[in-house]
């Protein structure tokens, strides 16, 4: 043990008198680690850290799969839900809940917010326990809600202060009961738990209003519960041959439903992370190793005076671990403020960001990391040294071009590897850049530019108050058009990128009944008169809505093009009649046909969409996104518009944002991978390019003789710079030789990422070549330059 800790001293005072070397390679094992460590952070936080509810493996989400298809919803219908409820043995609950964002009108404002309407089992689901109140009961449907702690504090001072207090959600006067810890907000994000009803208001098995949470017995695992799924089906597939036909229940963990699309961009960039952390070890080594052969003489001299192999290698590998302990440590305080950087450039539908936080586990995957990568780094290194022959170590001299065999071997390899770990980020950059870049030149169908959008929920209940929020917002919008900048004003349900909207089957007038697997489906949409020319949606054929087409007006639809194809084919849909499944059986006549539109995001396919005029379907016309053409900045007419939207419905609760914004926020996730790779890969390029310039660096100092000695006799100093250039191309070029079919390979895993791009796409592949051949001379030039400057009468008297 005495021997190790004087070992362990004489490493540190090496270290100790090695500054530059210490901090480059403490610098680059920190950057490594660092990144490691914060993803590392995010994944155990998001994927591996238990729900922090009560019983978090007996949590079970359920949803509804088709077997015929494939397909599978997250919801299900309200009957299912109590079939399930009052027949499976081996689920203590089941709870179905439903909800959104919600206009929620307190004493003088409204406030957006996320509300469920949740039934009585919500509670025995999670075992809740409000820290003050109580929870609701069987018989307050609608009457009272449990609000979380955060949204007391900031509406009623306290938690305490806001049990008894009365709140309004659609017009009904709701009592505050309980007040549920901070900690809780399932699902997504929700603030206030409307109390409903056990037995759900829909009870059709065809329109899959709910979703579904269940708490399974103790002592069930997944497996029984999903075999009793499968054969309460099979009895409801022979009670409703109609409805429940080819109909499966499926029950996953509750956590894998939550974070379920979030995995495969996190463990995508996880592996990204360890990449970078490979090239990081691999430059360490390649400095490490450096330093070995220039101390070949004093590891000679001592195996010369006696030392074992041992005690020549301890040493080496101290040295190593010393580092990998700073660069640990650095790496620490790199992942703190990377993690909060993480949080505040995260996709907003990342599940659980909250709780992202270092800990414990996190600290010790860090110390893990950290001798790993001092056994990756100094493994060679001290390999190398184990060969050192004594004899022929003493008659080295690195000024004559002497030095150990294979040694340059050793060190070209490991640059080319780091090319080739580097070309691979590089290339998934580009690949997801290209593919960042194709979404946001997509046509989407209308114009992004230059809207205002407003979220507003006037409140409504019976029928009285929709009809009165349908005459608001219709004398609403002449007055916002009116306003300086603005060009154009309308509301929609429905709207392309937006919280509200509907969908389901729909039939035309004439057609041949298609069989009950293949009946016509589309969006449905809800609009006002102006709202094609606001958004500059083309009108293809037939007229846009105008003031006619009252509720008691004949019942009218515009279709867009996808529709049309789908139903009419090339025949003309004007003047033929159709109907849906929104509020009313009525038939509707086609006025018009409009152009196509991306939704969701950019990244979906358009698809078939029924307009629908907002007078004459009030029950979806009072919670809407009012949108403003603008001539000017869209922001700038915020308070204007505020101001007459309050004068006119008083009690709407309002929020605001742009048109680009939803867009950009719709593809989020696609530009959180996007950039967080793009870093790696200019981190990963600027290792490369040290490692290229240390190999290159300490080959012209190699070779200073053999240079001086060139030059005696005529050679060019352009010749000698582009051969020093010709040494650092060809790494380059073998590291990306190397790098290619990898490339290829891992983006053609990663190929649901690249939206409209090639995984083998050229351009990605030529660019990421060209900027690490680039890289590499940039960094051999230095290098090459003192190369041309050696004096051939200094370098040949060198001893």
């Amino acid at each position: 043990m005495s021997s190790v800790m004087r070992d362990l001293r004489f490493a540190a005072f090496q270290l100790w008198r090695h500054p530059a070397f210490t901090a480059s390679v403490a610098i680059t094992l920190a950057i490594g680690i660092g990144a490691n460590t914060a993803i590392f952070t995010v994944v155990q936080s998001v994927l591996l850290a238990p729900l922090p509810y009560r019983n978090p493996d007996r949590l079970a989400f359920l949803s509804t799969h088709w077997a015929d298809s494939g397909r599978n919803t997250p919801r299900m219908t309200g009957p299912d839900g109590v079939d399930l409820r009052d027949q499976a043995q081996t689920l203590e609950a089941v709870s179905l809940y439903s909800g959104g964002n919600e206009g929620v009108q307190l004493k003088d404002h409204g406030v957006y917010t996320a509300v469920s309407w949740v039934d009585p089992d919500f509670s025995r689901v999670f075992d809740l326990a409000p820290i003050a109140g109580r929870l609701f009961s069987d018989s307050e449907s609608h009457r009272a809600a449990l609000v979380g702690e955060h949204f007391a504090e900031d509406n009623f001072g306290s938690a305490q202060g806001a049990v008894g207090q009365v709140i309004h959600i659609e017009t009904e006067a709701i009592e505050i009961v309980g007040v549920l810890p901070a900690g809780f907000d399932f699902p997504e994000k929700t603030e206030v738990w409307e109390a409903a009803s056990a037995r759900p208001e829909s009870s059709s098995r065809t329109a899959f209003n709910y979703r579904a949470v269940a708490l399974l017995r103790s002592g069930v695992n997944f497996d029984r519960a999903q075999t009793e799924l499968s054969q309460i089906e099979r009895r409801l597939q022979a009670a409703y041959p109609a409805e429940n036909r080819n109909k499966e229940f499926l029950a996953l963990p509750l956590k894998s439903a939550i974070t379920g699309q979030a995995r495969t961009t996190l463990l995508f960039l996880w592996a990204a992370t360890a990449v970078l952390l490979l090239i990081a070890c691999m430059n360490v080594s390649h400095l490490q190793l450096i330093r070995a052969l220039e101390r070949r003489r004093e590891l000679a001299i001592r195996r010369a005076l006696g030392s074992s192999l041992a005690q020549v290698l301890r040493p080496v590998l101290l040295e190593g671990l010393l580092l990998a302990v700073a660069g640990g440590i650095a790496g620490i305080c790199v992942a703190w403020p990377l993690v909060h950087l993480l949080v505040s450039v995260a996709p907003r539908e990342l599940p659980r960001a909250g709780e992202i936080h270092l800990s414990l586990p996190v600290l010790g995957f860090t110390i893990g990391i950290s001798i790993l990568a001092a056994l990756l780094s100094s493994l060679l290194p001290a390999w190398r040294a184990s060969q050192v022959d004594a004899a022929e170590a003493l008659k080295q001299n690195i000024a004559r071009g002497m030095n150990l065999k294979g040694a340059s071997r050793w060190r070209n390899g490991l640059v080319v590897a780091e090319v080739a770990g580097t070309f691979v980020l590089a290339v998934g950059a580009g690949l997801l850049l290209r593919a960042m870049l194709d979404l946001m030149s997509r046509d989407l169908g209308y114009d992004t530019r230059q809207i205002l959008v407003v979220d507003t929920d006037a409140p409504a209940h019976a029928e009285a108050d929709y009809d009165r929020a349908v005459q608001q917002f219709y004398e609403l919008f002449p007055k916002l058009q009116s306003l300086p900048g603005v060009r154009g004003a309308a509301g929609v349900m429905g709207l392309p990128m937006g919280d509200y909207g509907s969908n389901g089957y729909y039939e035309v007038l004439g057609n041949a009944p298609p069989a009950p697997d293949n009946r016509p489906w589309a969006l449905f949409t809800v609009t006002s008169p102006n709202y094609f020319r606001t958004m500059e949606i083309s009108l293809k054929t037939g007229r846009d809505f105008n003031a006619r087409d009252s509720y008691q007006g004949p019942s009218v639809a515009i279709i867009s093009e996808s529709l049309a194809r789908q139903s009419f084919g090339t025949g003309n849909p004007i003047g033929r009649q159709i109907r849906c499944g929104l509020d009313t059986p009525k038939w509707m006549t086609v006025v018009g046909v409009v152009s196509d539109v991306r939704q969701a995001s950019p990244a979906d396919q358009p698809g078939p969409v029924l307009y629908m005029p907002m007078a004459q379907h009030p029950y979806y016309a009072n919670q809407i996104h009012v949108v403003l053409r603008t001539s000017v900045t869209p922001l700038s007419i915020m308070r204007p518009a505020e101001h007459i939207i309050r004068a006119a419905i008083p009690a709407a609760a309002l929020r605001f944002t742009t048109m680009d914004r939803m867009v950009n926020d719709s593809v989020a996730t696609q530009r959180f991978r996007a950039d967080l790779i793009i870093g790696f890969a200019a981190v990963g390029l600027l290792l490369a390019m040290v490692g290229v310039y240390g190999t290159i660096a300490y080959t012209v100092r190699q070779r200073t003789f053999e240079i001086g000695v060139r030059m005696a006799f005529g050679a060019e100093r352009a010749a000698i710079l582009a051969g020093v250039l010709r040494g650092a191309g060809r790494l380059a070029l073998l590291g990306v030789g190397i790098g290619l079919p990898v490339s290829i390979l891992l983006a053609r895993a990663a190929s649901p990422m690249l939206a409209g791009v090639r995984p083998s796409d050229p351009i990605s592949l030529i660019t990421a070549a060209c900027i690490l051949l680039i890289t590499a001379l940039t960094a051999a030039l230095i290098p090459g330059y003192r190369a041309t400057q050696v004096e051939p009468m200094s370098a040949l008297r060198v001893e």
